[in-house]
């Protein structure tokens, strides 16, 4: 019986034997003159060469039993996910650091699967892992999808697995009946205000709250980043519209992002010692520390949904709204334009608006 390539043989061995069938499969092996040989192993002996076909067919879906394959020099989960990014980082089209922020905490998700050899992972070892993120966002769920993806092709095309297990997967998230982000409310905004240094870094959530920022994009602010004389900062992630944008300061927080900033630190936001926040232990600590002592309940990307919500109640040029949050617009060409000092203020801000319209529609909210 003729097989598809890659897929192993089933062959009758000679002479008289209690199990002549035997499971074949060919692969290659890196020798230390870094030249590549082929060779062949037996996977596993029957007696009958329906039971072989059946092992072979179940070796290809995925679930054949480790004790059948003797992989002696197989990589675990966590090492092809090593090569695969050394391979990814290797490419000429390179990926901003966001996203690899992003892949590093996908890669997590697979936790389980870390110290197995990829010859001993089964579709369910993989569909489970799927399973147990699928209340996450889609593109939590993507991320996991992209990086699985792309370490089964790399595999596959460097001979270290002979079958991908990746197109028997589903890939879904479960629907939330419920927004999971919920707005600020104007009395709240308030509170927030009349408590500006009476509870610490309250500062930051206004500033959060008047820029429409995501979480991790105002930790990573550069102090280089920030010109106060001419009201706006430079910064962003996740997208092509959002990475390095324009982001104007409204005369509100104006004084609070003064008040930040230190030219002697690389970041704008810093912790009492004067090092820089990760988002775990923004949010971990100082965050649900004024959460706490306000009674809010309230997540760090709350604030964005409410400058989103202020910004439409002021009615924002919408224009200016996706260039200010960086989303994407219609329109994706883009032309530096020149501040009143001859500075180039541009770094990816689309011409449609200058900085001036941009403050002017910010300072409505």
């Amino acid at each position: 019986m003729k097989m598809p390539n890659g897929y192993g043989s089933v062959i009758k061995l000679s002479g008289k034997r209690r199990k002549p069938w035997a499971v074949r499969i060919s692969y290659r092996q890196e020798q230390p003159d870094g030249s590549i040989k082929r060779k062949q192993k037996y996977l596993g002996y029957f007696a009958r060469q329906e039971s072989a076909l059946q092992f072979l067919s179940e070796y290809n879906n995925g679930s054949v039993v480790p004790e059948h394959q003797k992989y002696t020099e197989v990589l675990t989960f966590a090492e092809l996910y090593e090569k695969w990014k050394k391979y990814k980082r290797s490419l000429k089209d390179k990926l901003t650091p966001s996203t690899w922020r992003n892949y590093e905490i996908a890669f997590k998700r697979f936790s389980k699967l870390h110290a197995l050899k990829i010859t001993e992972i089964k579709v369910t070892d993989l569909q489970n892992c799927l399973n147990e993120s699928n209340h996450k966002s889609k593109s939590t769920v993507g991320c996991m999808r992209t990086i699985l993806k792309g370490m089964y092709s790399y595999a596959l095309m460097n001979e270290y697995l002979e079958q991908d297990l990746t197109k028997f997967l589903k890939y879904e998230h479960t629907e939330q009946t419920e927004s999971k982000h919920v707005r600020f409310s104007n009395e709240e905004i308030d509170i927030l205000w009349k408590n500006l240094y009476v509870i610490n870094n309250i500062d930051i959530i206004l500033i959060y709250i008047y820029t429409g920022l995501r979480p991790t994009e105002l930790l990573e602010i550069l102090t280089d980043n920030v010109h106060l004389d001419e009201k706006y900062m430079i910064g962003g992630m996740k997208t092509d519209n959002g990475y390095d944008r324009i982001i104007p300061l409204c005369d509100k927080i104006l004084p609070l992002v003064q008040n930040r900033y230190n030219p002697n630190r690389k970041y704008l936001i810093n912790n009492k010692y004067g090092n820089h926040y990760s988002y775990g232990t923004y949010q971990n600590g100082n965050w649900n520390t004024v959460m706490n002592k306000l009674g809010f309940q309230h997540t760090p990307h709350d604030c964005r949904y409410t400058f989103a919500s202020l910004a439409d109640n002021a009615n924002m040029n919408n224009t200016c709204l996706k260039i200010i949050m960086g989303h994407s617009l219609a329109d994706k060409s883009k032309k530096n334009f020149k501040s009143q000092t001859g500075q180039d203020l541009t770094k990816g801000v689309y011409t449609q608006k200058t900085l001036e319209e941009l403050l002017t529609e910010i300072n409505k909210i």
